[in-house]
């Protein structure tokens, strides 16, 4: 990948050594999923592949905002097609991600564009959330 020697391994024990202290400064992960990477780890190049299907993910409303694990909409973020928990994310059917994609990828312009042009813009998107 063109990786200088050694990064992959510093990176990983730069990781371990803030989760056996219980953070993450650098992605700012929640504390309760921040753990040391054990066992054998390697890096796959996946550039110009098409390696799979996330099948599911990021947890959306309808609107599609993207939700916190508390079930709080994060605040601006919106998402749609594979990267979500949508129609196949217990499994792929040929064509579904059209569909996801696309209405849903509309719905969460429709959204952002709403929030951007609301007086209180966040604020307005976490008070109709709370509804």
């Amino acid at each position: 990948m063109g990786l200088p020697a050694g990064s992959l391994r510093a990176t990983i024990e730069q990781s371990n050594r803030f989760a056996a202290e219980g953070t993450d400064p650098l992605l700012g992960k929640n504390p309760k999923w921040v753990k040391p990477l054990r066992g054998a780890l390697a890096a796959i190049d996946l550039r110009g592949r098409t390696g799979g299907f996330t099948l599911g993910g990021l947890k959306t409303d309808t609107n599609p905002r993207v939700l916190h694990v508390s079930g709080a909409t994060i605040p601006g973020l919106f998402a749609a097609g594979r990267c979500t928990s949508g129609v196949c994310a217990g499994g792929y059917a040929s064509g579904t991600s059209l569909g996801d994609g696309s209405f849903f990828g509309r719905r969460a312009g429709i959204s952002a564009a709403q929030e951007a042009k609301s007086p209180d813009g966040i604020a307005m998107a976490q008070g109709a959330a709370a509804h």
